[in-house]
């Protein structure tokens, strides 16, 4: 017949209280050892956290072929930002963390990680405003000069001869007549023309009137 062995009930929560330790521990341990990297266009920034105390820890940076950090030891974190010189071109960035936790790299708590820094996007330039051109004022068409005629020499002008007045034909002094008695010389040789002038006037307008009245006798016979 079996003996049952009685275990006391204080060993038991004992042991419990081990497994639940236990169990923290590992979990814990599953859940430390965070390697990190990343890159901007001008810096490489490495955090490595959670990291165990007891174990061997180192990292190596190497940036565009260059190597950085040379297997540098670490306790529990290790935090650095490299800058990057300007590049026109990506440049290659590398990560390698050691652990004694996990030489084999099989939790991922060491290895290797790659890393890609992009070029800086130049800024656009701002574009200088076009100065508008001030308007030139057109220039003031010459006016054009009128030239002065030449003056024309004028052609000689021939003197119109002044016509002589021509001289007064003198009025003929009338002769008496014949069967006029002659007049008395009186000694005014001014006004004799006048004289016999009148006389002779006086003759022709007598023989008219003796003329006109026989005629008017002849009539009334």
């Amino acid at each position: 017949m079996a003996r049952h062995v009685r275990i006391p009930g204080r060993m038991l929560v004992g042991a419990a209280a081990l497994a639940v330790v236990a169990t923290g521990a590992l979990a814990g341990s599953a859940s430390a050892h965070v390697p990190s990297i990343t890159a901007t266009c001008s810096e490489v920034t490495v955090d490595l956290k959670d990291y165990s105390a007891d174990a061997q820890n180192t990292v190596t940076v190497t940036i565009d072929g260059k190597v950085l950090v040379d297997h540098k030891a670490f306790t529990t974190t290790f935090h650095q930002v490299f800058p990057v010189a300007a590049h026109s071109a990506p440049v290659k960035g590398l990560l390698d963390v050691y652990t004694s936790d996990d030489p084999k790299h099989t939790h991922g708590w060491g290895g290797e990680w790659p890393v890609t820094v992009p070029v800086c996007e130049s800024p656009s330039p701002t574009p200088t405003p076009t100065p508008t051109p001030t308007p030139t004022p057109p220039k003031p068409s010459p006016t054009p000069t009128t030239a002065s005629p030449t003056p024309s020499t004028p052609a000689p002008t021939t003197p119109v001869p002044t016509p002589t007045p021509a001289k007064p034909t003198p009025t003929p002094t009338p002769k008496a007549s014949s069967t006029s008695p002659s007049l008395a010389f009186t000694g005014g040789g001014g006004n004799s023309g006048m004289i016999a002038g009148v006389g002779g006037a006086v003759v022709v307008l007598g023989g008219g009137l003796v003329f006109f009245t026989r005629r008017r006798k002849a009539g009334r016979h």
